[in-house]
């Protein structure tokens, strides 16, 4: 990783537990952090009578990862791909291009580094662990980042009861293939970067049989489920879209 952790945030995970919960999401924040938007999530999990558990995936990095660092992270490496915001090279000629600072030179630097990413997935995983070992069965939920780590979960963990992936990017399909769980994939139509991958993506899980439900919604841009983004936020494909994951945790996880 390009620095190890300084410092501690305090809250290492936020959990919403109802009284005779049988099963339990475990809920993944987006790039933002675990900020009010996904404390909100665990609470709607909650009212639908599942445990959640939603990690803090930046443990120990809070004081670089802050919404503020994010956002300039973010819109320094808006116009490169997927792919090419792994490149380092490719990386550092768009930020010099941009005038990008220091500060944003390493939270780009952290956020697109294979072994922190790495991290979070070990993370993750150790949460479906602990949630599995109380509650049996166990589903991930995941935004944007997020997303795309619980499709990767399932890649890799046989105790999933189900996956839910909002504007997630699609796993390559040697991972696709290993997932066995039920998913639910939730896309943005106006999401250039990640749409990339999605007809490999479903068209693998198609050819393997797979329990795929998957809804694009119109006219929304990623990121479109977080109420606290005001610019993106659409209310109607929110309301629609929790639907849609209600009835699927439902079937999933009983």
């Amino acid at each position: 990783m390009p620095r190890n952790p300084r410092s501690q945030n305090k809250q290492t995970c936020f959990s919403a537990v109802p009284k005779h919960a049988s099963a339990c999401v475990v809920v993944l924040h987006e790039v933002w952090g675990l900020d009010p938007h996904i404390e909100d999530v665990c609470k709607r999990v909650g009212k639908l009578g599942f445990a959640s558990m939603a990690p803090n995936l930046y443990q120990g990095y809070d004081d670089v990862l802050t919404p503020e660092n994010i956002q300039k992270a973010m819109e320094g490496v808006w116009d490169l791909s997927l792919e090419d915001r792994r490149d380092k090279g490719k990386v550092e000629r768009e930020l010099t291009k941009k005038k990008a600072g220091s500060d944003v030179k390493e939270t780009v630097g952290i956020l697109y580094d294979q072994g922190f990413r790495d991290r979070l997935l070990s993370t993750a995983m150790n949460t479906v662990e602990q949630a599995y070992s109380r509650f049996g069965k166990v589903a991930t939920l995941g935004f944007s980042l997020g997303g795309g780590l619980s499709l990767k979960v399932a890649a890799k963990s046989r105790q999933l009861s189900a996956v839910v992936a909002f504007c997630g990017e699609p796993p390559d399909p040697e991972d696709v293939l290993r997932i066995s769980a039920p998913i639910l994939a939730i896309y943005a139509s106006q999401d250039e970067i990640i749409n990339q991958k999605v007809p490999a993506f479903v068209g693998t899980v198609l050819g393997t049989g797979k329990d795929l439900t998957l809804k694009v919604f119109p006219g929304t841009k990623h990121g479109f489920f977080n109420h606290t983004n005001g610019k993106i936020y659409d209310r109607e494909a929110t309301a629609e879209a929790w639907e849609l994951t209600g009835q699927f945790l439902r079937r999933t996880l009983g």
